[in-house]
């Protein structure tokens, strides 16, 4: 263990909630080790460090919550290759977010990354890839040529038994249709069959238009 790495231990648990700690496991959320500690907190901590690739991969090594979401926010975007690999280890909603927001969607190959994930037969990066595609989309990434494989996937997504994928499908349909009046109309033709997502759509893009 390297001494950055002991050293933020020890933030960590100066900054440790016993209580959030446990109402997580008992949600499901379980780690070797969980401190509990606020996303803010965590924040706070990345910024003291120079984004750093070689910490960033000892943290994301160990089982434990708080190292996992700090080694998101320390490795460098630009020069960050994982997203594939990374996408492996993740196993709850809250890492998938993280990582998603903090890093996968900040790379140059977040876009090619993201079509690959969400034509997997796996939940969660089939949830990563919707939760990249929703930042793309909100950076306005448009889909182009890959257009028609989304909508194929994204399709089957929203008939999945899983809430989280159906959910994260829909969100980036939500942020693809935010961009234009021109998107908002494609998308609610692709969907028009289905009825409660057709008119949670609906509600959504008029309030935007």
């Amino acid at each position: 263990m390297s001494e950055k790495q002991k050293e933020i231990r020890k933030k960590l648990r100066l900054a440790m909630n016993g209580i959030t700690s446990s109402a997580m496991r008992e949600k499901g959320i379980n780690y070797k080790l969980n401190f509990g500690v606020p996303i803010m907190n965590l924040r706070k901590i990345a910024k003291e460090y120079t984004p750093n690739a070689e910490l960033a991969e000892e943290l994301w090594k160990e089982n434990t919550r708080e190292l996992k979401i700090l080694a998101t926010l320390i490795y460098p975007s630009e020069s960050f290759v994982k997203t594939l690999d990374w996408v492996s280890d993740i196993n709850n909603l809250e890492l998938a977010e993280q990582a998603s927001m903090n890093l996968f969607s900040k790379t140059p190959d977040a876009p090619k990354n993201a079509l690959q994930l969400i034509q997997s037969e796996k939940l969660y990066p089939q949830i990563c890839g919707y939760l990249i595609y929703a930042r793309l989309f909100m950076a306005d990434y448009h889909l182009d040529e890959n257009k028609e494989t989304f909508f194929i996937c994204t399709a089957k997504a929203l008939d999945s038994e899983s809430l989280i994928l159906r959910n994260t499908a829909l969100i980036s349909l939500k942020k693809l249709g935010r961009q234009s009046i021109v998107h908002a109309k494609e998308i609610l033709a692709q969907y028009q069959t289905k009825n409660a997502i057709y008119e949670d759509l609906k509600f959504e893009f008029d309030y935007y238009s």
